[in-house]
């Protein structure tokens, strides 16, 4: 029989290859058929003529497909990246859209309308921009400084704690500080938290992230007394970032249940080695895909979903697993309103999370189940794909009005 600690090594392998054979297979296919990098004259729900035109500069792939075989599963960032220029066109623009990375692209035409994400091409595509073209950044995150100074600041705590100084997981390279100084105005996924790490910056709106319909039922049948032991980690890339360390430390000390669905860097491997493969309460699953079998047994299973992030915009890992009536247990900088139904980590000190880990377990059986109704009907109700739309066209729509009376003379078409 293989050992817990042998069979944790061959998934790591086994984890390692696949992400290594995909890697390969994606670079092959990239030369040999390169991903289209722009989408131009996207019209597609332009109820009418559309008379103006705008420049999107986000993600391309996701709009290639037919309408009835786009993805309907991950909604931060590949619904995003749907639903911006449906809305655009909804507001009357035509929309040409580059992929957010794409540098060296020189404009021909007018825009009335500019949106851009990230800082290796915004400001490239700004300069060439006529004076009158309103600019909105848009941004998955809180501002990038901030972004970097809590990443720092966490590899320094595990310094202190470890002795080890591994690299930064998570960190913005390319400065953004000229996109958010030259634009309008920004448009930022998450609430008032993150908008406040913006407080220099004129006008700000905060809109909350969204995830698909849920249908599935498990919750009917689910054991919540079984789940209160159970805490679900399930998160994208970024161990240190998103606070993977802080919680094998907790629950490497106690009998409760952490399952761990997140790549694992090698190096960060290392270093919780004994945590990741020896303990018989912590439960590595490697990547799960959302809406898998895989995923539904592990919703079935688990009261919580918990993370103790250092820095986001909203995690669209976290929501998902709302939409499942998994309870949060957040800190702050995870910036999602927990209401009646979540659990604030007060801080990220390991001590803090013990403390709140085991105060979960202890709850009442019903009020898991009324917290978990409760969960699921605030995502349906707040964090739908349609609420999302609302919100962002209202930011827009407040972005270019208050820019035309900020600026008169430029004479604006939009």
């Amino acid at each position: 029989m293989i050992k817990k600690d042998e069979q944790a090594t061959v998934q790591r392998l086994l984890s390692a290859v696949r992400k290594s054979t995909r890697g390969m297979l994606r670079e092959i296919r990239h030369t040999l058929r390169p991903e289209p990098t722009m989408l131009l004259n996207f019209k597609e729900f332009c109820a009418n003529e559309c008379s103006k035109r705008a420049l999107v500069s986000y993600l391309v792939s996701p709009l290639l497909p037919p309408f009835g075989l786009r993805d309907r599963t991950i909604f931060s960032n590949l619904g995003i990246a749907q639903r911006i220029p449906q809305i655009l066109n909804e507001l009357g623009y035509v929309v040409d859209i580059i992929q957010y990375d794409l540098q060296g692209w020189n404009i021909s035409g007018r825009y009335d309308l500019f949106i851009g994400h990230g800082g290796i091409n915004f400001e490239e595509i700004r300069r060439q921009l006529s004076d009158d073209t309103t600019s909105i950044y848009f941004s998955t995150g809180i501002y990038w400084k901030e972004m970097n100074i809590r990443e720092a600041k966490r590899l320094y705590d595990l310094a202190l704690r470890r002795g080890h100084l591994l690299d930064p997981d998570r960190t913005i390279k390319r400065d953004e500080e000229f996109a958010n100084r030259t634009a309008d105005g920004i448009i930022c996924l998450g609430n008032h938290a993150t908008v406040n790490t913006y407080r220099d910056f004129p006008l700000v709106i905060g809109i909350k992230n969204a995830t698909y319909p849920v249908t599935w039922s498990g919750w009917r049948e689910k054991d919540y007394d079984k789940g209160r032991s159970h805490f679900l980690f399930f998160s994208g890339s970024g161990n240190i970032h998103k606070g993977l360390d802080l919680l094998l430390e907790v629950f490497g000390k106690m009998d409760l249940h952490l399952h761990i669905c997140q790549a694992i860097d090698p190096h960060f491997g290392q270093v919780y080695q004994h945590e990741l493969t020896n303990l018989p309460n912590i439960h590595g699953h490697g990547h799960l895909p959302m809406r898998s079998s895989q995923f539904f047994s592990l919703a079935s299973l688990c009261n919580w979903v918990i993370s103790a992030t250092c820095a986001e915009g909203q995690p669209g890992s976290i929501i998902e697993c709302m939409g499942y009536g998994l309870i949060p247990i957040l800190p702050e900088s995870a910036n999602i309103n927990l209401g009646e139904f979540g659990i604030e980590l007060g801080d990220c000190s390991v001590n803090t999370i013990r403390k709140t880990v085991l105060e979960a377990s202890k709850m009442p059986v019903p009020e898991c189940r009324q917290r978990s109704r409760i969960v699921m009907t605030t995502v349906q109700k707040d964090y739908s794909p349609e609420n999302f739309n609302n919100n962002f066209k209202s930011g827009v729509q407040k972005i270019v009005t208050e820019t035309k009376e900020r600026h008169p003379s430029r004479g604006h078409n939009n």
